[in-house]
């Protein structure tokens, strides 16, 4: 399936989508059914955006579990979703399936509300003669825009005033991106993890001018060549807790091959990384490596070049 198709927030269709999709069913009849949450803007304003967008998406599983196999459920706007049943072509029954999705919200008590009371407003068009999706969506939502007024009335009085919602992000962000660093040592990634440190560091020494360095430590035998693979799935695992321990904490190094490790050290010039890397080869002859087994190369890393694409300027 092209994700194109999707709204990437909550999986339903996208209202492209939705529209294409109820269009291709018009024909035999059906009916639409705008669900508008509400007072959506609260809910951002007093638990932050991510709360809101946690929102979205239970609104979009509950809807999907009411909806049959044939009906169609859309996202077309922020806090509007659209469900089309083919097989709903009565007004009656149409409301009766409306009063259905508002009830379930208002029971609807999940823990991860975190004390949100979520309610929908909904609002059904059966297909008339003529009829297309435009149409009948309008219908519902100058239906809905009558709802959501008187609901607004009522309401009046019991707004809270709205909480600094940006700075309950932030600290919510910063608490899922901090680490929590439970032992010194090298940062230990996976190579692609790597890479992209690798790469946003060449873009920052763009700007910053700050120096680091690569280094490349392979294993080898006496001879220069590779070691047997039984003894050197062993000597790779000492020497990745050696590089751990020996380097500093804002140091990253990942295992590139079956014999090599690759590492990346901040603010140092090639020569220190020499030392760095003999280091390195220091504690693994401690722990009984020979020194010849460890080979090393290191070089300085370069601000990253912007290509120029082909034909320009010509």
């Amino acid at each position: 399936m092209n994700g194109d198709n999707f709204d990437q927030l909550t999986g339903a269709w996208n209202e492209h989508q939705m529209q294409a999709k109820v269009t291709e069913k018009l024909r035999a009849g059906g009916s639409l059914f705008l669900c508008d949450i509400d007072r959506f803007r609260r809910i951002n304003d007093q638990l932050g955006h991510l709360e809101g967008d946690k929102c979205l998406k239970q609104v979009a599983q509950t809807l999907g579990f009411m909806i049959r196999n044939g009906d169609i459920l859309g996202r077309i706007g922020g806090d509007e979703f659209v469900i089309f049943m083919p097989d709903c072509r009565d007004v009656q029954t149409a409301q009766k399936i409306g009063s259905r999705i508002e009830e379930r919200f208002r029971t609807d008590k999940r823990k991860e509300n975190r004390g949100i009371s979520i309610s929908v407003s909904v609002a059904a068009a059966v297909k008339e003669r003529g009829d297309n999706y435009q149409t009948m969506l309008n219908r519902a939502m100058e239906e809905l825009a009558g709802r959501k007024t008187e609901k607004d009335t009522l309401a009046v009085g019991q707004a809270e005033m709205p909480a600094d919602n940006y700075r309950r992000d932030v600290k919510q962000i910063r608490e899922e991106l901090m680490e929590q660093i439970k032992k010194p040592g090298a940062y230990c990634q996976d190579y692609e993890t790597f890479k992209c440190i690798y790469r946003f560091l060449e873009r920052g020494l763009v700007r910053a001018g700050q120096k680091a360095c690569a280094i490349l430590l392979t294993l080898v035998d006496d001879r220069g060549k590779s070691i047997s693979p039984s003894e050197k799935d062993i000597l790779m695992e000492r020497l990745g807790r050696d590089i751990h321990q020996t380097l500093r904490i804002g140091d990253v190094y990942t295992r590139y091959s079956s014999s090599q490790y690759l590492v990346l050290v901040i603010d140092t010039t090639e020569e220190i990384a020499d030392m760095v890397a003999d280091r390195v080869k220091d504690r693994f002859c401690e722990r009984g490596g020979s020194e010849n087994l460890l080979v090393h190369y290191c070089y300085a890393l370069r601000p990253a070049k912007l290509l120029e694409l082909a034909g320009e300027g010509s």
